[in-house]
């Protein structure tokens, strides 16, 4: 299978962000330390919510990467939806000053990148082509004829959006008459 050269960038900038998340769940749990302005940070305790969090939006990540790297469709829309939710994570995390900002800056540039490719018009054609190429000749079938069915139907106007069928006039009827 010939795999785009921007559907490898996806599934590389995706496994980036996965195993950044991975790294971010070890330094919530206390196992590793991190640098911000010189100092390290470490916690002394395990932050169990923050840990399994990111373990949950890593494996999610990661899971898209390997969607990406096999051209499946469901990779665009989780990789949506999950740039997308990691994107408005680091809002958050920037409009709260929670300390958090240069540790999410990565996973949201990753995330801002994957999202602006994703959106651009026509990135999506590889994976569509790759779905149906996976059909067998009676899906392919099908397909066509739900195309076909929803094209006819898009002809149509909707029920009381077109104009009425020669509809009789009115009767001709008088206002009362003012008194």
């Amino acid at each position: 299978m010939s795999r785009p050269i921007g559907v490898i960038l996806l599934a590389a900038g995706a496994g980036l962000a996965g195993l950044y998340n991975h790294y971010m769940m070890h330094v919530y749990m206390g196992l590793v330390n991190y640098e911000i302005l010189g100092q390290a940070v470490k916690f002394d305790e395990a932050q169990w919510g923050a840990a399994l969090w990111t373990l949950l939006i890593a494996a999610i990540w990661l899971w898209v990467a390997a969607g990406f790297w096999n051209l499946r469709a469901y990779a665009v829309q989780f990789g949506l939806f999950i740039s997308l939710f990691t994107l408005i994570w680091g809002f958050f995390a920037l409009l709260f000053n929670n300390g958090a900002v240069e540790f999410t800056t990565i996973p949201w540039l990753l995330a801002g990148a994957i999202y602006l490719y994703l959106s651009y018009p026509g990135v999506q054609q590889a994976f569509v082509e790759n779905e149906r190429s996976k059909l067998t000749p009676e899906q392919i079938a099908a397909m066509e004829a739900l195309e076909a069915a929803n094209a006819a139907a898009n002809a149509k106007p909707a029920p009381g959006m077109g104009k009425p069928a020669d509809a009789a006039p009115p009767a001709d009827t008088q206002p009362p008459a003012a008194s």
